[in-house]
């Protein structure tokens, strides 16, 4: 006997998020240190009789940015797929997320609470309050991620290379898997031109890591460009008898279709620079010029 579902379901959001996090990108994985205020709407507000008498509650909400739902998802904590009800990603068939809040303080329809992992403006569905005794559990199997026993601390990567000396002031540098790459002095130190130098490795290293880290924002954000290049120069000069970086200035142009997102793109360029782990490691300010382009429809050309 078939099950007859109606296909209509009613959703009516009781209130509002206030988040710190203003984009995906900048959302925690998981729950969040940071404070969040949930408005709930004044029609209401006499709901909320007696919830600051509870330290948690149960927080219901709608990923109104969520992305496409994939039925097999890689997760930060590895990178096997696994099915999409096994994980915990925020791209649901019905974007529905969920966190316990700690309760800071209630001021009128509005509460002040920690533990929220959602983006500002995020439609509130139900409010809980958290009970230990019919909400925490005992004897309980956390499935894939029983296999990776630190899976709540941060991994450590480990990236090789090798170096084979190839006479005069080069070497050939290798790593696993990957092209091989002529490596040497710098014309200033007495090397040749063709020779990609330690010091064109760095700015490059820096270069790259920026377009990368960018790549995954936007993919984050779930938003779309027409091109991406960029520019970068590195400048060192002596500083206590040793020549160091002093600065590493990355020019990057970026081509959009529509002025919708300009804003959004331009901070997303510049929030790249400030999570990009080689730039994050060095120890000279990396500076980021963007310009952005908005290609003209039909005609091929562009406007900054």
């Amino acid at each position: 006997m078939a099950l007859e579902i109606s296909t209509s379901v009613p959703i009516k959001p009781i209130g509002i998020i206030h988040s710190p996090y203003k984009t995906m990108s900048e959302a925690p994985y998981q729950r969040g240190e940071r404070t969040n205020k949930i408005e709930v709407f004044p029609e209401y507000a006499e709901a909320l009789k007696d919830i600051d008498e509870f330290s948690h509650f149960h927080v219901f909400y709608w990923l109104h940015q969520s992305g496409a739902p994939a039925l097999l998802v890689r997760t930060p904590w590895d990178e096997t797929p696994h099915g999409l009800f096994a994980t915990r990603s925020p791209n649901r068939i019905n974007p529905i997320g969920y966190s316990v809040a700690l309760l800071v303080k209630r001021e009128g329809n509005v509460l002040v609470v920690k533990g929220l992992d959602a983006i500002d403006k995020t439609p509130v569905l139900d409010i809980k309050p958290y009970i230990p005794e019919f909400d925490a559990q005992s004897n309980v199997r956390t499935g894939w991620l029983e296999k990776r026993a630190t899976f709540l601390q941060a991994r450590v990567y480990e990236f090789k290379t090798a170096i084979e000396y190839a006479g005069g002031k080069k070497g050939i540098l290798s790593g696993a898997g990957k092209h091989h790459i002529e490596a040497g002095c710098s014309v200033e130190f007495g090397g040749k031109k063709e020779y990609w130098s330690p010091q064109h490795l760095f700015v490059g290293s820096v270069e790259t890591c920026i377009i990368t880290t960018f790549l995954w924002l936007l993919e984050k954000s779930r938003l779309r460009i027409e091109s991406y290049r960029s520019v970068a120069a590195g400048k060192a000069q002596l500083r206590n008898k040793d020549f160091v970086f002093t600065e590493v200035e990355i020019k990057p142009v970026i081509t959009m279709a529509t002025e919708v997102a300009k804003e959004v793109i331009e901070n997303l360029i510049i929030q790249a620079g400030k999570e990009c782990m080689v730039s994050n490691s060095v120890n000279c300010p990396v500076i980021i010029q963007p310009l952005i382009k908005i290609k003209t429809s039909g005609t091929g050309h562009e406007k900054a």
